[in-house]
């Protein structure tokens, strides 16, 4: 892979770059960064690394951190080549949040770009940010980082280099397992039920259907008797019959008693004798003589009525002459004004016919009307004796017709009796008749035919029917409650063999619990003894060991990484200091010869992760970033360190390219690229210019 151009804009101190100018690309080999502190050199490959994995890959910075103070956005352009194929990634952020990354291809046929729609850059690159930070990327100060790290911290980093993470996965993978395993034994023991317990319900189930058995036998035999009784019996309509004929024989006894009773008592109320009443036709011929002589007693009350009548006409003609008289009398003595004569006579004019009437005259007429008037008050008197006479007369017969009237009434309410209860003596004795017939023809069928028996039959064929249905239901119930239970019993069986098969796979679990244990010890062990030490640590030392032996002029070689600590998963590094023949820990290095170490262990893996393949399930592909960048590597070291470094560097194949940043003075026989990096610090603007090395024929 080949870096060409960079486009940066209002990315941090620089407003706008692009290198190379005029359209050229950036070469092979090493490209040297060089400018004063704070001038923007560690800009340049953090830009390179932003616009390729995104704000991310600087976990303690966020995106906005990296826009030009004043902007709103900052955009960033790398155009590269990988597999003969022209690239460039584009990222754009805002102080917003929102972010935009594209990867275009160019196409040759119509010599343009065109989008990728859809990329993961780790897989496009198959390298990981935290493996390209701790390959591709060396920040200042982290050159010696690498050799000072301790035990299973640097297991764990050439782990996740290597990608040996299948390895991780293969842990997760079991851990995952191990968990469910744990869950289904925990979630299977949850369910299991103790056999002992099982085997309990079953005896107490056999115990409850061997009673329900016994009983059911019982109840059978029970059965047999109460259905041999059942058919002793006459049948159910014999009896109805039987009782309902001595039911109308009660009632119409009970009705023909009353109405005899009823008879008897009202006949006693009067001056009738029983013994003239023994038949309808004396009834008949009775009430004949009464209504005959009723008839007789209103026809001569009608006549008495009538005379009475009369008689008040003519007490009435009479008291209208008696008034007549009295007007007649009063009009005249008004009508008449007597005076005296001269001869003393006392005299009045007729009002009528105006002839003279005397006193004496006067008198005479007055005592006519007088004497004809008290004659017609005696015939009043004479005439109101009689009208009373004829009302008491007409009283008394009224009297002896009420009383006619009362012994009708009470006569025919007589006959009315008399006729119900001959009836209702009629229906007895028919009634009886069909009892005794009924008998005659069903004699055998009953031990007592007493009414009283009757009823005692009766109650005693419900209360045995009765007992037969309650003894089948019984029966019934016992017979579902035995299959029931028959049922329980193959179900509590199954549930034996369920529980032995849960038991069974609960041990399963248990003894693969303890296996994926072993694995996961195995996996960790083969992960460091085999993977680790045995084929990747054995590649770095050797690797490493050509790179250390020529940065410290000889002094160190022969690289050995240990295993360390209690349970042998890390790694420990020595290296022998051929000046005394003994092999030293890093901690006793000197800081330089650590940053030597450093930098030879961060090339040779670097190396390795494009050569080496550390299991059959490693990428086929290597990491396809094959270039470097590195952040002020070279300040710890001396001068005679620094320049066999550089030369290293230089004469190197095994990166496309190496972008090293730079403050400290380049031999002169150092020839390489540069990039020259400057900042006006009136603006605080940075800019830079790339010199291609010129190479003299």
């Amino acid at each position: 892979m080949k870096i060409t151009r960079l486009t940066f804009k209002n990315f941090m101190g620089y407003r706008s770059l692009s290198l190379p100018d005029n359209n050229e690309s950036f070469p092979d080999g090493l490209i040297l960064i060089s400018g004063k502190n704070s001038y923007g050199k560690s800009s340049i490959l953090q830009g390179i690394l932003l616009a390729f994995f995104g704000p991310k890959i600087f976990s303690n910075r966020n995106a906005e951190s990296f826009i030009s103070y004043g902007q709103d956005k900052s955009e960033l352009f790398v155009y590269f080549i990988l597999d003969n194929k022209q690239y460039y990634i584009y990222r754009k952020w805002r102080r917003t949040g929102s972010t935009t990354s594209k990867l275009f291809e160019r196409d040759k046929t119509v010599n343009s770009y065109h989008e990728i729609k859809q990329f993961n850059i780790e897989k496009f690159f198959e390298i990981s940010r935290d493996q390209a930070l701790n390959t591709v990327f060396v920040r200042q100060g982290e050159v010696e980082e690498l050799a000072n790290k301790k035990g299973a911290e640097l297991r764990q980093m050439i782990i996740d280099l290597f990608r040996l993470n299948i390895i991780e996965d293969a842990l997760k993978y079991l851990d995952a397992e191990l968990k469910s395993k744990n869950n289904k034994k925990s979630n299977l023991g949850k369910t299991i039920v103790p056999i002992e317990r099982i085997e309990s319900d079953i005896t107490r189930i056999n115990e409850e259907n061997k009673e329900n058995k016994d009983i059911l036998t019982k109840k059978k035999n029970l059965l047999v008797e109460l259905e041999r009784k059942s058919k002793s019996f006459p049948s159910q309509n014999l009896i109805s019959q039987l009782e309902n004929l001595y039911k109308q024989r009660e009632i119409a006894k009970e009705k023909y008693n009353s109405y005899k009773t009823d008879f008897e008592t009202k006949i006693k109320k009067t001056e009738l004798n029983i013994r003239d009443l023994k038949s309808l036709n004396d009834f008949d011929n009775k009430i004949e003589f009464l209504y005959k002589s009723k008839k007789e007693i209103e026809s001569n009350k009608e006549i008495l009525e009538k005379k009475k009548i009369a008689t008040f006409r003519g007490m009435g003609k009479t008291k209208g002459r008696i008034e007549d008289i009295k007007n007649k009398i009063d009009q005249l003595g008004k009508s008449l004004k007597f005076f005296e004569t001269e001869d003393k006579k006392k005299i009045a004019r007729c009002p009528t016919c105006q002839s003279e009437l005397t006193q004496e005259h006067y008198d005479e007429v007055k005592k006519q009307f007088n004497q004809e008037l008290n004659n017609n008050y005696e015939k009043v008197k004479k005439i109101s004796q009689i009208i009373k006479d004829l009302e008491e007369e007409i009283k008394k017969l009224q009297i002896h017709l009420d009383e006619l009237n009362n012994e009708l009434r009470v006569i025919e309410g007589l006959k009315e009796n008399f006729e119900n209860y001959n009836k209702h003596n009629l229906l007895l004795n028919e009634i009886q008749e069909n009892i005794m017939e009924f008998l005659k023809g069903n004699e055998k069928k009953f031990k007592d035919t007493s009414p009283e028996n009757i009823k005692i039959l009766s109650l005693e064929i419900i209360k045995t029917k009765e007992n037969l249905t309650a003894i089948q239901n019984e029966i019934k119930q016992k017979l579902h409650d035995i299959e029931n239970n028959d049922k329980r019993i193959l179900e509590l069986n199954d549930e034996i063999k369920k529980m032995k098969n849960l038991e069974k796979r609960i041990d399963e679990l248990e003894v693969d619990i303890e296996h994926i244990n072993k694995a996961k010890e195995f996996v960790r062990r083969f992960v460091t003894e085999y993977m680790v030490v045995t084929r990747l640590v054995k590649n770095i030392a050797l690797k490493t060991d050509k790179y250390i032996s020529d940065f410290t002029l000889g002094q160190y070689n022969d690289l050995k990484l240990d295993l360390s600590g209690t349970k042998k998963t890390g790694l420990s590094l020595k290296i022998k200091d051929n000046f005394n023949g003994e092999y030293e820990s890093i901690e006793v290095l000197s800081g330089g010869d650590r940053t030597a170490l450093g930098m030879a262990l961060r090339l040779a893996i670097s190396e390795l992760m494009s050569i080496i393949r550390p299991t059959k399930d490693s990428p086929k592909k290597n990491p396809k970033i094959d270039f470097l960048l590195l952040d002020e590597p070279l300040a710890a070291l001396d001068e005679v360190r620094r320049e066999r470094i550089l030369k290293h560097l230089t004469r190197s194949k095994i990166f496309s390219q190496i972008f090293l940043i730079t403050h400290t003075a380049i031999p002169l026989d150092i020839k390489a690229h540069k990039i020259l990096v400057e900042k006006d610090h009136t603006t605080g603007i940075s800019t830079a210019r790339f010199e291609k090395q010129v190479i003299l024929l």
